[in-house]
Order: structure tokens, then C-alpha cells, then sequence
């Protein structure tokens, strides 16, 4: 037989054979069909037992184990006031913002009238934003629960797996070299340390002395990295810090936290102690304004350097940490704020963008309107640069007509006045082009212009002066006269 018909046979046979197992498949042996479901592979997914006739065992429900207080006691790690009933995500739930706080620019601090408090001694009569910031001081279990039985522990298996492995080049990395100089001298990974640590730490916390309590919280989270427990002692470390008024140090603590644990159960209480870190810093700084390089060496509350700086910090992370929750609109407009306070437009007019693009729905839309109006009529800086925020400025007046209508109340006759100096400036921006081109004697591209101001924005002063101007220059040729036509004539005229 050729090989041309051996091919056909076996391309036969192939499509035989897949429509036959489509039509049925044939069970599994029966050892592997009868096999315990604590035997069965557990890379053996759905798909292979469907087809081989197992049957996957259903997942048994999540059994409550009497006395625990949270099911993350296997990892070794109870959230803060797990035992008595109040999560880390309930602290203070109910103070949300409200949209009452006054928060357009103005000379003074829009957040409340007590410049420079700290936030952890804020008034709760003070206001809804400012309060929702603060909270109370997380309740901590009065012991930590025990490993279960027969658990493995985390530093004997990273040992097992380093004596597999061996050298490798990894390990001369500096964060591997700090680490192993650490592991050699007796401070490396240990559990019952950072455990003994962590309960030493939340008796003192207990008792307030939330100092001493955040040193012992470092030494937990030093001592136990990469568990769930190292998350724990940072978010009460950064709490301990931040109730001790040592600001700059919790804000360092919550910046570890949210980048190694990005997805922290804690989030919610971190935004709010970093918000309220925020107002603090952005008040200090407009109660007493200094360069960025000017030191703080006696105030603890404060940065060393650039309190400015540290606010706006504060404020990206609520944004951008936790972009869906409570204060993620109202952080993007306390940027907006203080950079507009601050002369800084074009900063300003990108935070009240944002808001006004990301969160549509949010209670500060109509602040965002207006604010950002004003903000990009301020980045314009005049005829000789581009007039694209002025085209932007003009978008934004339109939206607000439109969107809010009347709810506008006084603001809109403001808006109607913006938008009424905005067409001027636009219209003024083509009169100068047709003055240029007057100027020079090409009154054609002059007539081109004062035109288009006339078309474009009836009914401004420019275009009134630009209609005067085209009667005076009707007459007039297009181009200038030719005083060098004795030498294009010896040269000979350009060719088109």
C-alpha cells in the first residue's frame, strides 16, 4: 500500500475514534473509582474525574470549633478585638462623611476650627469627617491562641527547604545577606518570640502605654515574618504609634503594611488613621508655613522634613489603597484643596478631574465642578500659551449647567460669569492673531481671523472690535507689497 492511502486510514481511524469517545467514555478502573477521597491526587481536577467517571466528594462545611475566636487561630493570628466581638472593620462604621464639612479652599482649614489638635484626641462633636478619621482604639484579646496540634512550623519547613536548595545566588542578594547575618547572630525567625513579644505588647496596650506596646509589636513582626501574625503586630504597632502621637512613625508602619499585605483585613482602619494624619499635617502646615528643608527636631507629631509633602502622602494612600471606599472621593478632593490653597492649579485641577471621573456618583461632584472650574481658568496663563485648559474650563461649565441645572442656586450665576470670560478670552486669543497679521500688513490672514472671532463668539466685546477692524482693513490687499521684486526678477519667481 502507498503511503498517501496508509495516511487516509489513519486520519479514518483518528476521527473514528474521537466521535467514539465523544459518544461515550469509558469508566475508570475500579480501584480508582472506589479510591477514598483523602487518597485521590489532588492534581486530578474536575475535568479528569468527570471524564474517567469519579465522583468528586462535596466539600464538607467549615466546622466551628468551640472557643475560637476567629478562624485565622490555625495561622496563629486573632485580628484585633476578635475575642470580644468587634472587628477591625466596625470600628466606628457608622461615622461616614456626610458632605457637610466645609470644603472649598479658603484661607482657613477647612476641617475644623482646632488647628493643630492631634488626631488621636479629636473632639467627636467636632464633625462626621473628621471623627470617621480619628476612631477608637482598637480592643485587643486578652491572650493569643495556641498553634493547633500537629501543626508544622513555618520556620522548620523554610529550614527543610533551605537545606534542599543549597547555595544559590539569591542568597547574596542584601536583603538575603541581612537576613542570614540575623539568622547567624540569633535573631532570626522565631515563633515563640514574636509571640511572647506580641502578648507582652497587647497587655501594655491594654493598660495604654502605647509606647512601650509598639516596640514590642516591632519585635513580633520582626521576630515572624510572612505570617499572619507579622500582619497583626504592624497594624498594632502602627496603632500604638499613632495613639502615642508619633505620627511620622505610624505612617511609616501603615506604608509597610499596605505594601507587603495590600489586601490587609485592617484596611479600613488604616485609611482612616492615614486621612486623619493628613488633616493634622495639612493644618500644622498652614498655621505655620516652612521650606520643605526646614528640620523638626523637637515635635514627634510631626515630620522632620516637609509636613506639606506627608499630607498630600497621606492623602494618595486612602485613593489609592482603598479606591472604593468611604474616603476615596473625599481624599481626592482634600488634595484638590490644598493644592489649590497652596497656588499649585494644575495639581489641583488633576485631583478634581479625577473625582469628577472616577466617582460620578459621589455627594462632591458639584464642589469638584466648581473648584475645578476655577482651577483650570487659574493654569491659563495668557494669549502666548496654549489655550487648552481654557478649552477645558469651557467643557467643565457646560457639564455643570447641565448635570446640576438647579441645584446650582447662587453658584450659577457664577458659572454663567466664567463661562461668559472664558468665550472673551477665546475670542481675544484670535483678535491677537489678527492684530499680528494686521500689524505686519497680510490683511488677508487678519480678515481670516477677526472672522473667525466674530463667527465664533458673537456677542463679546472682541468680536464687536474685531467687526470695526475688518471695515477699517476692507480695502487693503492681501500680502504686503514686494520691495525686493528687482531681485526675484533677476532670480527668477519660486515655482509652485
Amino acid at each position: 500500500m502507498s503511503s498517501e492511502g496508509w495516511r487516509l486510514r489513519l486520519m479514518l481511524a483518528c476521527a473514528l475514534g474521537i466521535l467514539g469517545g465523544c459518544a461515550s467514555v469509558p469508566p475508570a478502573p475500579a480501584n480508582a473509582q472506589n479510591r477514598p477521597p483523602d487518597e485521590t491526587n489532588e492534581h486530578e481536577g474536575w475535568l479528569y474525574k468527570s471524564l474517567t467517571g469519579q465522583q468528586t466528594p462535596a466539600k464538607p462545611a467549615a466546622a466551628t470549633i468551640p472557643g475560637a475566636a476567629n478562624p485565622t487561630t490555625a495561622a496563629g493570628a486573632v485580628p484585633a478585638g476578635a475575642a470580644s466581638g468587634v472587628t477591625p472593620a466596625s470600628y466606628n462604621a457608622t461615622a461616614t462623611p456626610d458632605g457637610t464639612a466645609p470644603l472649598v479652599p479658603g484661607p482657613a482649614s477647612p476641617w475644623s476650627s482646632r488647628v493643630g489638635a492631634p488626631p488621636s484626641a479629636m473632639d467627636p462633636n467636632v464633625g462626621a469627617l473628621q471623627n470617621s478619621a480619628a476612631g477608637p482604639p482598637p480592643t485587643i484579646p486578652t491572650e493569643l491562641p495556641a498553634p493547633p496540634p500537629g501543626a508544622v512550623s513555618i520556620a522548620d519547613a523554610k529550614k527543610e527547604d533551605e537545606k534542599k536548595q543549597g547555595f544559590e545566588w539569591s542568597d547574596l542578594a542584601p536583603e538575603n545577606v541581612y537576613k542570614n547575618i540575623k539568622a547567624s547572630i540569633g535573631y532570626g525567625p522565631d515563633e515563640k518570640i514574636s509571640r511572647a513579644a506580641m502578648q507582652e505588647g497587647q497587655a501594655l496596650f491594654r493598660d495604654k502605654k502605647y509606647k512601650e506596646a509598639g516596640v514590642k509589636f516591632a519585635m513580633a513582626a520582626d521576630r515572624w515574618p510572612d505570617t499572619p501574625l507579622e500582619e497583626d503586630a504592624l497594624f498594632l504597632q502602627g496603632e500604638s504609634e499613632f495613639f502615642s502621637d508619633q505620627y511620622p512613625k505610624a505612617h511609616d508602619t501603615y506604608g509597610g503594611l499596605l505594601k507587603k499585605y495590600t489586601n490587609t483585613r485592617h484596611l479600613d482602619v488604616v485609611v482612616r488613621r492615614e486621612f486623619a494624619m493628613g488633616i493634622y499635617w495639612e493644618q500644622l502646615y498652614d498655621a505655620n508655613p516652612t521650606w520643605p528643608t526646614t528640620p523638626n527636631m523637637t515635635d514627634n507629631s510631626r515630620p522632620m522634613f516637609d509636613a506639606f509633602g506627608y499630607a498630600i502622602q497621606a492623602y494618595e494612600r486612602v485613593r489609592l489603597h482603598d479606591p472604593t471606599g468611604p474616603l476615596a472621593a473625599v481624599s481626592l478632593l482634600a488634595l484638590g484643596n490644598a493644592y489649590f490653597r497652596h497656588g499649585q492649579y494644575e495639581n489641583a485641577a488633576y485631583n478634581y478631574d479625577l473625582l469628577m471621573k472616577e466617582y460620578p456618583n459621589s455627594e462632591h461632584q458639584l464642589r469638584a465642578h466648581l473648584l475645578g472650574l476655577q482651577a483650570k481658568m487659574r493654569v491659563y496663563q495668557g494669549t502666548l500659551y496654549p489655550g487648552i485648559p481654557l478649552n477645558e474650563a469651557e467643557k467643565i461649565t457646560n457639564q455643570t449647567l447641565t448635570q446640576f441645572g438647579d441645584k446650582l442656586g447662587p453658584e450659577r450665576e457664577r458659572v454663567l460669569r466664567a463661562r461668559a470670560q472664558i468665550l472673551e478670552e477665546k475670542a481675544n486669543r484670535e483678535f491677537v492673531l489678527a492684530e499680528y497679521y494686521e500689524k505686519h500688513k497680510y490683511y488677508g490672514a487678519a480678515r481670516l481671523y477677526y472672522q473667525t472671532a466674530i463667527k465664533k463668539y458673537p456677542g463679546t466685546e472682541k468680536a464687536k472690535e474685531a467687526q470695526a477692524r475688518m471695515e477699517k482693513i476692507r480695502n487693503e490687499p492681501d500680502c504686503p507689497p514686494n520691495y525686493f521684486k528687482w531681485m526675484t526678477g533677476i532670480l527668477g519667481a519660486k515655482k509652485e
